[in-house]
């Protein structure tokens, strides 16, 4: 069983979304914001580049499966368009592993503009991010007799090779740290591919 997160634009989901459903293929889909290398949407004036847009929106697929590369076909078939933006496909296979990892870190709302600042500083500008839910160990946060059992979180989302795992770590760990209960948590995971919709090669 393989597990395929692909990040795509916006406008060809509901494309991908109806053939996925045409041929029973189970998925999950949500909204997010990305960007590429180049650091988002850029302006190059007379004078100087500029970036006009951080992130653009995109919609992730979740899809379990046991056809991978059947079903990487099909998301580059109906996802590509030859430009700049088409997204990312990440595929995960038990057991199989490559030279690359996807490092997910959730952390507080607030600080998140400063992770990917920090990250864009070192020279990592291609990553996704979404607003989620979460809680720690403590369970939640308790303020007078209001109790919030799952508090706002925002994921980002990053794909490295093994060489970078831990700058890219510690990048997060000192820009997102405050010091208090709520910084969140950093995830490692083995990734098997990673191919580029726009190109249709297998890259990072």
């Amino acid at each position: 069983m393989a597990e395929i997160l692909a990040v795509i634009r916006k406008e060809k989901s509901y494309e991908l979304s109806g053939v996925l459903s045409e041929r029973g293929i189970p998925y999950v889909s949500w909204t997010v914001k990305g960007r590429g290398k180049e650091g988002g949407f850029r302006y190059k004036g007379f004078l100087r580049e500029k970036v006009l847009i951080p992130f653009l929106p995109k919609r992730a697929f979740l899809i379990p499966t046991n056809s991978p590369g059947e079903v990487v076909e099909l998301i580059i078939n109906v996802a590509s368009t030859g430009n700049y933006g088409d997204g990312k496909i990440f595929v995960i296979k038990e057991g199989e592993v490559s030279g690359m990892k996807l490092i997910k870190a959730v952390v507080r709302p607030d600080k998140a503009l400063d992770v990917v600042r920090a990250l864009d500083k070192e020279g990592f500008k291609a990553l996704t991010m979404w607003d989620v839910v979460g809680r720690g160990k403590e369970g939640g946060l308790k303020a007078g007799e209001a109790i919030y059992d799952e508090l706002a979180k925002t994921l980002i989302m990053i794909a490295v090779e093994d060489k970078d795992v831990n700058k890219v770590i510690e990048t997060i760990n000192r820009s997102a740290h405050t010091g208090a209960y709520g910084d969140g948590k950093v995830f490692v995971c083995d990734l098997s591919e990673v191919w580029t919709v726009r190109s249709k090669k297998k890259e990072l």
